[in-house]
């Protein structure tokens, strides 16, 4: 397990020194296509599991295991933020391979940040802590919890606890639910909840750098037909997305009319609500990003 070498003094085209963002899980989906807008704004320290073999400058690579505590506070040691994407995720997901990333890593990150004096803190969330609410009717941004599977449940998990260390430590926090962050939109449900990873880094900046955070709740979604989410307090904070869904259709879209019942199509969270909640046994999952 690599901690990262010492951070380098760089600086902006002002002058000042470059905050420094520790973005876990950076070998996946979403950490993947943050990172060109991320740069342009921060140096990075970009950590996984899995080894990243294409630093670019200002780039700086730490691997190892974040259910490490040891490791996670080394690796936090001297950044000014942190992006939590790291997860591992998939419909049939069970708790047992879940404990270590999805919670424990949270809860050694948390701790880290606070025994580090690190101020502030973007946890990457996910809608389906809304899954198992139907569509119609849905109350978007004022919704009550309703974690669909073993996944959502997770990510309300790392939400509470980073609300608990916002609250208690005074690190600034801001808890993004990501709709869907595919490179196109696949389905009628994604077209109501789908992000850009420009707009998602714009997001990300307000959690790095707004003045007015402290322990707030915002979704990750671009301009969107008949969304599901208003996103009141990411505009109340400065966001504006610039990308729209309906420009990003896939050639393959499939239509509310077409989706198959299996695949939850009149759940927020899809085909995540569409199963039987599975615990604890089972296969492991594949993929350690953000879905």
């Amino acid at each position: 397990m690599t901690p990262p070498e010492p951070n380098a003094l760089r600086r902006d085209r002002a002058g000042d020194r470059r905050r420094v963002l520790l973005v876990t899980g950076a070998a996946g989906k979403v950490g993947r296509a943050l990172r060109p807008y991320l740069r342009e704004r921060y140096d990075l320290v970009l950590h996984d599991r899995v080894a990243i073999d294409d630093p670019h400058d200002g780039e700086r690579i730490a691997t190892g295991d974040l259910a490490d505590a040891a490791h996670v506070r080394a690796v936090v040691r001297g950044v000014d933020a942190v992006l939590h994407l790291a997860v591992v995720h998939g419909v049939e997901l069970r708790f047992d391979p879940s404990i270590d990333a999805n919670f424990r890593a949270t809860m050694h990150l948390l701790d880290a940040v606070r025994t580090e004096g690190v101020p502030r803190f973007v946890y990457a969330s996910s809608h389906h802590v809304h899954g198992l609410h139907p569509r119609d009717g849905f109350a978007g941004d004022d919704a009550s919890y309703a974690p669909d599977a073993v996944y959502g449940l997770g990510k309300a998990y790392g939400e509470l606890a980073a609300t608990a260390y916002a609250r208690r430590y005074g690190i600034r926090t801001l808890i993004v639910r990501i709709g869907n962050a595919d490179p196109t939109v696949g389905d009628d449900r994604a077209l109501r909840l789908w992000t850009s990873a420009r707009d998602l880094a714009q997001l990300v900046a307000i959690g790095v750098e707004n003045p007015d955070v402290a322990c707030d709740v915002v979704y990750g979604v671009s301009a969107c037909p008949d969304p599901l989410y208003r996103n009141r307090r990411a505009h109340l904070l400065g966001y504006r997305p610039t990308d729209r869904a309906e420009d990003h259709l896939d050639p393959e879209f499939v239509a509310y009319e077409a989706m198959p019942q299996r695949l939850g199509r009149e759940y927020v969270g899809g085909r995540y609500a569409a199963i039987d909640l599975p615990f604890p046994i089972g296969a492991p999952p594949e993929h350690e990003e953000e879905a």
